[in-house]
């Protein structure tokens, strides 16, 4: 009976081997990958609702006479820049609109215009190749 020694490690196990740990690494490579542009994409999200929450805190320390409705059509975005006036990457549009005014409301008698006023900050950003636009709204009432 002629028995071979097997002892040591042949070509086929070290190919095998360095086929799965490339395999491994390369799976690893794109869950990190993956795991920072989603980090990214919520930081430039959150970065962007901050801003909008900061500009509706900001307008409801107004005085709500001086309050101007604004047309959505005409309003454009501008710029947001930080304390030192460097640009931030995020642009803002700021739409007040009178209640009684809204297409929702326009056939409804009982509402009082100039009583109630709906606050709508849109923030841009880039994400990418994309812009991505985030909403935040709320509604300002008259405290005379």
């Amino acid at each position: 009976m002629n028995k071979k020694n097997e002892k040591g490690i042949t070509t086929i196990d070290v190919t095998i081997a360095i086929i799965l740990i490339t395999l491994f690494v390369a799976l690893l490579a794109t869950l990190m990958y993956s795991i920072n542009a989603n980090h990214n994409t919520i930081e430039r999200k959150s970065e962007a609702t901050n801003y909008a929450i900061n500009e509706i805190e900001a307008i409801k320390q107004q005085d709500f006479n001086t309050l101007q409705d604004t047309d959505e059509t005409t309003n454009e975005f501008e710029n947001i820049v930080d304390n030192s006036g460097n640009a931030t990457g995020y642009a803002k549009k700021i739409i007040i609109t009178d209640y009684s005014k809204l297409p929702e409301n326009k056939d409804d008698t009982t509402i009082i215009a100039g009583l109630v006023k709906k606050v709508t900050v849109q923030v841009s950003y880039k994400d990418g190749d994309t812009t991505q636009t985030i909403e935040i709204s709320t509604v300002l009432t008259k405290n005379d």
